[in-house]
């Protein structure tokens, strides 16, 4: 490896193929053109945020622009395509539109919209001046004029026509739409949709294009199919190559990529090391019930390593917080307003159950309007969609959906204290929490967080109504236990041959000075069929796991060389009646 390519940037961030292909270093996606070109011409591909979706488009853009055709060797020199390109390279005129910028508020989106249409067109005009022969500026001053985004789109098909071809690539497409959605709800939505609006409008002026017009081939990306739905009554112009097994591969990266990226950075050495970390925290992505590759999102990895190179150590923070898909964005699916009562509703649970069971068996809904967004299955699909369940495997045929990784889970666990709080279920101090996380890490003091867990758990009687059962109460301490990054919370984690409820083990990659971790066995009773007797078999039984788990092997590797504390904690309801530590 030479100097000059040691010095290349880590692309965290960046989206412009041709900045990352002369600063930064590429994790070559080029093969996948190929396949691309072998589908149908007009296509829709789904991923979650920051999966690396921009930057294919501006691979494409770059492949297929006509006015680049001089300088595909510097472009692609190195790569899968460069030795293997196809006939339709450097043979299109590119219309691109870039959605995310487009402004939401209700009032001002679709004034937004039409600039961000206007910029897109007069951009087109000026790269392809001389190929449209407009050399009085005619078609750069008609667009200058024109105010309405269709209108413009109509003008450019129009004055085209049969001369060119054109490659129309559309980047978040529902970016702007999702967050009227969650914002101003589903009357503004539709208005904008449906009918005459706007952006309902700007679809069937692409089909237009598509049919007899010069628009040859169309390539659609965002992160659910909704707003495709609803503007163009089931992406009837369209092909959803979303969940096909050959294209699992084209976003994110696989191990081996971010093995290679390791050994380029020379950080070999801590490779096994950091490879465990990130596989735990940000692998295990799959978009096809026929795909065997587990994918990686490039955005975590990526900020992973820049970090670590930055800091020479690990990153303070697991959660790259532009990955997150804010609770606001997820709440009018959970949560139903009743004037000034707020409560959850049947998909909170689904969260709960979740995270309770660790999966769900659901089939993953491919096309579905915003009128039924909150129907269970849907609402399901959308979290596949979203990037916060992943494809374990199949029961009779059904997809059976998981939380991919500790990232996610760490999601769940805000959504579900998040929903609380807005409900009014229950709420905690943080910070006093936090602050008792401190002394269970560091000084082994336990007694004290549980104790105030349970007293604001017994405070609070809303919360009652949502614990019933052992699992119940798991859920629950395990949502207030990842208020910390101190600890990775596993529940029902096998060791020797048992399952224990609760392990916290040590995020000692991070705080190598932390000294303790926990095994928990946690046994339930109802407020009703509490007894002392049947207090001490629960006891007995607990006894009994703990002093079975205390010997496996696994363990003693998760916990390193932190001191195990063994706690027994019995419930009767939302009480908690006994708590002992196991010697």
């Amino acid at each position: 490896m030479n100097k000059e390519e040691i010095q290349k940037k880590i692309p965290y961030g960046v989206s412009d193929f041709e900045k990352i292909r002369k600063e930064n270093y590429y994790v070559d996606k080029t093969r996948f053109i190929k396949l691309i070109e072998a589908s149908p011409d007009y296509l829709l591909f789904i991923r979650p945020r920051r999966f690396g979706k921009s930057l294919w488009l501006s691979l494409m853009e770059h492949y297929y622009d006509i006015s680049k055709k001089d300088r595909f060797e510097e472009l692609f020199k190195g790569t899968w395509i460069y030795d293997n390109p196809t006939k339709e390279r450097n043979s299109y005129l590119i219309l691109k539109f870039n959605f995310s910028g487009v402004n939401p508020d209700i009032k001002k989106v679709e004034d937004s919209f039409e600039e961000t249409i206007k910029l897109a067109g007069l951009r087109f005009i000026k790269r392809y001046k001389d190929y449209l022969q407009d050399k009085e500026d005619k078609m750069y001053k008609t667009i200058e004029n024109l105010k309405n985004g269709s209108s413009i789109l109509k003008y450019i098909i129009n004055f085209v026509e049969d001369k060119y071809k054109i490659y129309l690539l559309i980047d978040e497409y529902d970016n702007f739409t999702n967050t009227i959605i969650s914002s101003a709800g589903n009357k503004q939505y539709i208005a904008i949709t449906h009918g005459e609006g706007f952006y309902r409008h700007f679809f069937n002026v692409i089909k237009l294009g598509t049919t007899g017009g010069p628009i040859s081939k169309l390539f659609i990306t965002g992160v659910s199919p909704v707003t495709m739905d609803d503007v163009t009554s089931g992406f009837n112009i369209g092909y959803n190559i979303t969940n096909m097994s050959k294209f699992n591969e084209m976003l994110g990266f696989t191990e081996t990529e971010v093995i290679e990226i390791l050994n380029y950075y020379r950080i070999n050495k801590e490779s096994d090391k950091l490879i465990t970390l990130m596989r735990s925290w940000y692998n295990n992505y799959i978009f096809s019930k026929d795909a065997e590759t587990r994918m990686y999102n490039s955005d975590m990895v990526l900020y992973f390593i820049n970090q670590y190179l930055e800091l020479n150590k690990l990153p303070d923070a697991m959660l790259d917080n532009n990955i997150k898909i804010d609770y606001d964005k997820l709440k009018y699916l959970i949560i139903a307003d009743q004037g000034a009562r707020r409560r959850v509703n049947g998909n909170f649970e689904k969260l709960k159950l979740i995270l309770e069971k660790g999966e769900i068996c659901a089939n993953i809904v491919t096309s579905f309007s915003v009128e039924i967004i909150i129907d269970i299955e849907n609402f399901i699909s959308l979290l596949y969609y979203f990037g916060l369940l992943t494809i374990k495997g199949s029961y009779h045929g059904k997809p059976i959906l998981t939380i991919p990784n500790e990232v996610i889970r760490q999601l769940y666990y805000e959504y579900i204290r998040e929903g609380y709080r807005d409900t009014k279920i229950f709420n905690i101090d943080l910070f006093t929490l936090g602050h008792l996380f401190d002394e269970m890490a560091f000084n082994g003091n336990w007694e004290d967080l549980f104790n105030y867990l349970t007293e604001e758990m017994n405070k609070q009687t809303s919360l009652r109504d949502y614990i019933e059962g052992e699992r119940s109460i798991q859920t629950f301490l395990r949502v207030y236990l990842n208020v910390s990054n101190y600890y990775i919370t596993k529940t029902e984690c096998e060791l020797n041959k048992g399952y224990c409820d609760i392990l916290l083990i040590p995020n000692i990659h991070q705080y190598s000075d932390i000294k303790y971790s926990y095994l928990i066995e946690l046994k339930y009773l109802s407020k009703t069929g509490y007894s002392e007797v049947k207090q001490e078999e629960k006891i007995k039984s607990a006894r009994e796991k703990l002093s079975k788990y205390e010997n496996d092997e696994d363990l003693k590797k998760l916990v390193g060389s932190t001191e195990i504390i063994k706690l027994i904690l019995v419930f009767a309801g939302v009480e908690l009646k006994y708590k002992e530590i196991k010697l």
